[in-house]
């Protein structure tokens, strides 16, 4: 039979959903009766489906197929289906001829979340999502594999885990005294039980006042905290879950791992906000790498690196310093210099090709290079943090990779502030005669797949800015030239030898 809308008494609902606010779907259970859609398990989350796929269910499994019958997921229990259903509890099971038992159940194979009644065995994980809406498997993991709950990073996207950041440390050498449950029982309360039937709750945990008013939920972030909230059965509005405890509390400063990227991507950095979740931000003159994607790193607006620079003048003329205190990447010196003043502290940094930030303390620099690590912000006046960064504007006839902006140099984009627009429209000429027009659209992929109409656009641009007022075309000439009716001119200087610009 074909599954649509499967549910218990409208509590809980497995169907498909809209994945990302996209064309795409997943296969889902969610709080059908409370206005913020929550998702507590899904079967796809690495392949969304198009509309048009069906999951079915066969005398031997659940088949999730695409619109042309290709298998994307299955439930396969060691033996045959007679019935289906979804429990007022979220768990979806499939029931054989012991109609008692269940042959698969969804508690059995979670994914970022569990729920009341939910008990994982040795050996179960949960999983985060990529991001807040994007289901894909994520960076962090919750594992209860030894005895103990630990919560590992991931080598996104592979499935390495680095040393964990959290542990109950329940394991113990004896089988009867280490745990062997993760229960989230019917009054709300999540514990690890011990093989002697000890309870063990997490130390910063405390116990639930259940009153069956709040539905409840323990779920594993997209950031990597392992936290339980509750959610008012009878709310009206958009009230959103109420997180009641997390695990760990700080997440900025619980990873310090010497290879990974640390609680955000490489070259950013972890604060916390008021409500006590970890956000993670770029630095000065950096961004993220992907903007739907805050935990994906960042990276600088211009070329670091040696080599770059080799031959093209005094560093201090293409770089400047700016000062942000408060943040540090611990794991990332590579040289320590002392005593050192501010100054001295901030022109190694520039003269070192190597250099992206130094640390300062007001008598030591520590020197680091990219990719920046474990980032955290240090709200304690911990030492002045600075950044070196390109110059927003080159020096003048200075063609060379690493702008510290993004505008292409193109028409509208040259009729700068007077004072800038000599200087942007020399660099442009010079780039363009030296054959490095990639640089004025920023290697842009839409404007290089099509490099003569983009040499054209260039040449028509310059022309329009000539310092000459009698030299520049009108515009039924510049229309005619980017159109083809007219060629271009051989282009001259916009501003000649001499001339006052």
């Amino acid at each position: 039979m074909e599954i649509r809308g499967f549910h218990h008494q409208g509590i809980l609902l497995l169907d498909f959903i809209n994945w990302a606010n996209s064309n795409l779907f997943l296969l889902a259970i969610w709080f059908d009766r409370i206005p913020a859609r929550t998702v507590v398990w899904h079967a796809n989350g690495n392949n969304p489906l198009p509309r048009g796929s069906k999951v079915e269910l066969t005398s031997s499994n659940l088949v999730l197929m695409d619109p042309e019958g290709l298998i994307i997921w299955q439930a396969n229990p060691a033996t045959p289906v007679i019935s289906a259903a979804m429990l007022d509890t979220g768990n979806f099971v499939l029931k054989g001829n012991d109609s008692s038992t269940y042959i698969w159940e969804s508690f059995k194979n979670p994914t970022d979340t569990i729920l009341l009644t939910q008990i994982l065995d040795l050996g179960s994980k949960l999983f985060s999502r990529l991001t807040e809406t994007n289901y894909s498997k994520g960076r962090f993991e919750l594992n209860f594999s030894n005895g103990s709950l630990e919560l590992n990073p991931i080598a996104w996207p592979s499935e390495f885990q680095y040393d964990h950041y959290y542990s109950s440390y329940t394991y113990n050498a004896n089988p009867y005294e280490s745990g062997y449950q993760l229960v989230f029982n019917e009054s709300a309360n999540v514990y690890i039980v011990k093989l002697n039937g000890e309870n063990a709750q997490f130390p910063d945990w405390d116990r639930i006042n259940y009153t069956g008013d709040n539905y409840y939920r323990a779920t594993l972030g997209f950031d990597g905290v392992f936290t339980q909230y509750s959610h008012p059965k009878n709310s009206t509005n958009n009230q959103d879950w109420l997180p009641m405890q997390s695990i760990p509390i700080n997440m900025c400063n619980a990873i310090f791992n010497d290879i990974g990227s640390g609680p955000c991507g490489f070259n950013s950095y972890c604060s916390i906000q008021e409500n006590g979740t970890p956000t993670c931000d770029c630095p000065p003159g950096y961004v993220f790498q992907d903007l739907n994607d805050r935990l994906g790193g960042c990276k600088p607006t211009f070329p670091q690196g040696c080599g770059l620079d080799d031959g093209w003048g005094d560093p201090e003329e293409l770089y400047e310093i700016r000062q942000f205190d408060n943040v540090n990447w611990p794991l990332n010196d590579y040289e320590r210099l002392s005593p050192y003043n501010q100054t001295q502290c901030e022109k190694s940094c520039l003269y070192d090709c190597s250099c992206a930030v130094a640390i300062f303390d007001g008598r030591r620099c520590w020197k680091k290079r990219l990719p920046l690590s474990n980032g955290r912000y240090m709200d304690t006046g911990f030492s002045k943090t600075l950044f070196k960064v390109r110059k927003e504007v080159p020096p003048r006839g200075y063609c060379k990779v690493g702008r510290g902006t993004k505008k292409p140099v193109l028409l509208g984009a040259l009729l700068e502030e007077e004072e800038e627009r000599a200087i942007l429209t020399d660099w442009a000429y010079d780039c363009y005669i030296g054959g490095r027009i990639y640089l004025l659209v920023d290697n842009d992929k839409v404007a290089m797949d099509d490099k003569e109409r983009l040499k054209k656009w260039v040449e028509v641009s310059l022309w329009c800015i000539q310092d000459e007022p009698s030299k520049r075309p009108t515009m039924k000439m510049v229309l005619e030239m980017l159109e083809g009716f007219l060629d271009v001119p051989l282009l001259q200087s916009p501003f000649p030898l001499g001339s006052s610009g």
